[in-house]
């Protein structure tokens, strides 16, 4: 089976034959540190020759003769539609840098650490930076914002403020430590405290006694019932507690336990401290410090980093620097304290009518008949691409078949012989797989972020012997490669933007049936409204329709103000494709019942 990690990597020209000098940028470092750390036997690791140097931002390391560098020219088009770190495990492809460190630490090779959770690396229910940068600040942080906050420091030869992101992890290591069942780790890590005490009495009374009997085997000592035992009594942790008050600190990022958090985390900080100096570090950012400290008197790490992590990079000032006063908000995606920028409400009758009223008739698209004849046979459909084949309701089996049908029907319009076709926030793979089955002349890609169900979609491909299907984990920022068609059955709020952006991007046909109107919210990457055509809407009003559009349940009194909303700001997207020279039809899937979320917007590149 393949088992590929592809990172990117400038070689120096002038190479020495016994040391091997390579610049590469910090995603590429931390990726082989990882990889270093675990060392999998059953995962290679090549490098991709690349000449685009950023002078500025990569780093130098030394390290042996073993780096096997590829040309561009001989990677899998797969990988290359990918931004590295990639890997290629069979036909799957996983990018995205807390992916990727996920997958090499699956097959470590490396002795466990004492300071390594029970289940290993990846921490309890191997959840370990599970979940990805869009949902999860803590992976954000871990794979975008420190790496953004490295770079800019390798640009800068002076500095007069501690950068925001290493202030929010210091904040970070202050709070209490949020893990699942704390308050039984609190108690496992007193009994450690209590065996260890009772370990040294115990040489102690040995030496002091050293002529003492043993306890005849055949002594019987009764057996305490466990609620009446003193022992477990001092054991016993009240569940009224408050965290701060346990006795738990951050040994480490996620907690108590070394987790990948902390390799990946790792070499960017050093860069920081090396950058800065450790006196500097340890007056601006004590518990970072101390965190690094406690991490770096691990022997096996010390020695990787040390060996691993030669820089050379322009000398840092700190001229009086500050310390920024930054948001009091939680990494750890579980803190109810964080930004959620979903908690908006727009519920105000007289806003949603407001709104409404400043929407002109030029504005809204024509919302066209669906022609589309439904000649479906689904006992002829395999199994794994049939919703009749799974666990579901018959009620939702037929909505689910009716939707499937109005997607796959549009995409067999549009699809010609050869086609990419490209299934963004696939889940399990429901739409993909039909489309994969009824257009063997066509590729298919699954991209989704959540491991669980593309495994689910990729097993029930092997089972129907599908031979034009790859899948892809990863977000939708890390697929940078062409397709033909894109296509989104209800990909989540701003999901479905970021799918019309990429096609837009790619000049592909798209089929998208949006959903989730009401979660919509500005980005780095998204501004409402999306078109001219709508720019003199206020963001505001923009969202309180967003915000109506959700209200299209069956038989209640606003669904039909609510499918009016719906259609306008699919309209705005529309809208935003003919700015792009395509011709956009708007129509609604049929039977309207299949679902509340029941338009189809459809965009044919000129």
């Amino acid at each position: 089976m393949v088992n590929i990690v592809y990172i990117e990597a400038y070689p120096n020209k002038q190479q020495n034959q016994n040391v091997k000098e390579v610049r590469m940028p910090l995603e590429s470092l931390i990726t082989y540190c990882v990889y270093k750390y675990c060392s999998p036997e059953s995962v290679s690791l090549k490098l991709i020759s690349s000449n685009n140097v950023d002078e500025e931002t990569s780093i130098v390391y030394i390290s042996d003769e073993n780096l096997d560098f590829l040309n561009i020219q001989d990677i899998p088009w797969q990988v290359a539609s990918c931004i590295y770190p990639v890997v290629m495990y069979d036909d799957m492809i996983i990018t995205g840098l807390c992916a990727v460190a996920r997958h090499i630490s699956k097959f470590m090779n490396t002795p466990p650490s004492v300071h390594v959770h029970e289940e290993g690396l990846l921490g309890f229910r191997k959840s370990c930076l599970q979940a990805p940068n869009e949902v999860s600040i803590w992976t954000k942080f871990c794979e975008v914002d420190i790496i953004k906050t490295v770079k800019a420091i390798l640009q800068t030869t002076i500095l007069k403020g501690v950068p925001e992101n290493l202030v929010r992890f210091e904040n970070h290591l202050k709070k209490p430590v949020r893990v699942h069942n704390v308050f039984k780790v609190a108690r496992e890590l007193k009994k450690e405290n209590k065996n260890c005490k009772n370990t040294v009495i115990s040489e102690d009374t040995k030496n002091l006694n050293p002529k003492s009997a043993p306890v005849s085997d055949k002594t019987r000592v009764p057996k305490t019932r466990k609620w009446k035992s003193n022992k477990n009594k001092e054991l016993e942790i009240d569940c009224s507690i408050k965290i701060e008050d346990l006795d738990i600190s951050h040994q480490f990022a996620e907690g108590p336990f070394l987790t990948l958090a902390d390799i990946v985390l790792l070499p960017s900080f050093h860069i920081v401290f090396q950058s800065f100096g450790e006196s500097e570090c340890e007056l601006l950012l004590p518990f970072t410090y101390k965190w690094y400290k406690n991490i770096m008197s691990i022997h096996e790490i010390e020695i990787l980093i040390s060996s691993i992590c030669k820089f050379s990079f322009k000398s840092l000032t700190l001229n009086n620097v500050t310390i920024p006063t930054t948001e009091d908000v939680s990494l750890y995606k579980c803190d109810p304290k964080r930004h959620n920028p979903k908690k908006r409400l727009f519920t105000k009758e007289v806003d949603i009518e407001n709104a409404l009223r400043s929407i002109t008739e030029d504005m809204e698209l024509v919302i066209c008949s669906n022609e589309y004849d439904f000649d479906f046979n689904w006992s002829d459909i395999p199994d794994g691409a049939n919703p009749n084949a799974g666990h579901l309701p018959d009620e939702r089996v037929i909505r689910k078949s009716q939707q499937l049908e109005n997607l796959a029907l549009s995409v067999l319009r549009l699809a010609k012989e050869g086609d990419l076709i490209l299934d963004f926030c696939c889940g399990s793979g429901h739409l993909g797989i039909l489309l994969a089955h009824m257009l063997p002349n066509c590729t298919v890609i699954l991209l989704e972020n959540k491991e669980q169900s593309l495994l689910r979609a990729r097993l029930r491909v092997h089972e129907m012997g599908l031979k034009n299907v790859y899948f892809f984990q990863c977000n939708l920022d890390f697929f940078i490669g062409k397709f033909d068609i894109g296509i989104g059955l209800h990909a989540c709020g701003i999901a479905t933007d970021l799918v019309l952006d990429k096609c837009l991007k790619a000049n592909a046909k798209f089929v998208l049936c949006p959903c989730c109107y009401g979660s919509l919210h500005a980005t780095d990457r998204l501004v409402y409204p999306r078109s001219t055509k709508f720019s003199s809407l206020p963001v505001d009003q923009y969202l309180c329709i967003g915000h109506a559009a959700d209200q299209t349940h069956e038989e209640h009194p606003l669904a039909v103000r609510g499918a009016r909303c719906m259609g306008i700001i699919d309209s705005d997207r529309g809208r935003l494709a003919e700015e792009f020279g395509y011709k956009v039809t708007l129509s609604r899937l049929k039977p309207l019942s299949c679902t509340p979320k029941n338009n189809l917007l459809i965009g044919m590149p000129s």
